[in-house]
């Protein structure tokens, strides 16, 4: 029994007839081709999700062989002697479903010390990295970390990817390999936290990772680097609380089948029309219904 059949032996016995049952059909058929048309035409709902960092780190400038991947922070800027520090941040995409189209983006994080003294600079800007690279174990130990320690293998370093790594596995450039202009900028100045907001280069970045995921390597936070004592201290993925945190929302890919669909404008049209089917007032006399009666 088909389910205009099975909605049909609902009816009252007097709308039973010949020409009751064919209309009622008819505003059946027409009602489950609109109620279809309308899941076809509705369009996904968006997902929000947030997450931690999977991987990150700072270089040290004043000495290459220094690292810190595990630390309980981060550290950007210029440090009183004016030697710089850059953050790695790496994010884990896989759950976002190929095909999805990234709608916004936005990167939190915590700074809780600033270097002493005036700092004559205070953005701090994201770059997308171009190389892989990993976190490695420096910094278990606890403590600042601010000055890092001695690299250990698979470190990230100033100039090394994988530290100890052979063959060796350096950045192309020392101070990692990353894209010049950057994807976001914010003023950084103060203990608290920061965010940068959703920008076209953000959502670019992060949609190519979802697109691409063997070119997902991160960003790279830099600082102002020009003068001394800029240095910023932010709290890590391993800081415990406050930690780095992205935010994405992203429309999931809509699910295909071996039909071609229609155009939006010809389900629209297609809708209206059988919706004024249902609207017109049905002056036809029944063919089960004898004259005089």
């Amino acid at each position: 029994m088909t389910p205009i059949t099975a909605a049909l032996t609902l009816l009252p016995p007097h709308v039973r007839s010949a020409g009751s049952r064919a209309r009622a059909c008819h505003d059946l058929a027409v009602a489950s081709v609109l109620s279809g048309l309308v899941l076809l035409c509705a369009p996904a709902l968006a997902v929000q999700t947030a997450r931690a960092p999977t991987a990150d780190a700072t270089l040290f400038g004043v000495e290459p062989d220094r690292a810190n991947g595990s630390g309980s922070h981060l550290f950007v800027g210029a440090t009183a002697g004016g030697d710089p520090l850059r953050a790695l941040l790496r994010f884990d995409l896989s759950d976002i479903p190929p095909g999805s189209t990234v709608r916004a983006v936005s990167l939190h994080v915590v700074v809780d010390r600033l270097a002493l003294g005036p700092a004559a600079g205070n953005t701090a800007s994201l770059h997308r990295l171009l190389a892989r690279w990993s976190e490695g174990e420096s910094g278990l130990g606890g403590g600042s970390n601010g000055g890092g320690e001695v690299a250990r293998p698979g470190d990230v370093t100033w100039t090394q990817r994988h530290y100890a790594a052979q063959p060796a596995q350096n950045w192309d450039s020392a101070g990692g390999d990353f894209a010049e202009q950057a994807s976001a900028s914010i003023p950084m100045n103060t203990i608290g936290a920061f965010v940068w907001t959703d920008t076209p280069d953000m959502r670019a970045d992060v949609q190519a990772w979802v697109n691409d995921p063997s070119s997902n390597h991160g960003w790279l936070i830099k600082g102002s680097e020009q003068t001394t004592r800029t240095a910023k201290r932010l709290v890590s993925r391993e800081g415990g609380v406050n930690v780095p945190q992205l935010t994405i929302e992203y429309d999931p890919p809509v699910e295909t089948s071996g039909d071609v669909p229609l155009p939006a404008w010809a389900l629209g049209a297609l809708a209206a029309a059988l919706a004024g089917v249902v609207a017109r007032p049905r002056r036809q006399r029944s063919p089960d219904r004898q004259d005089g009666a």
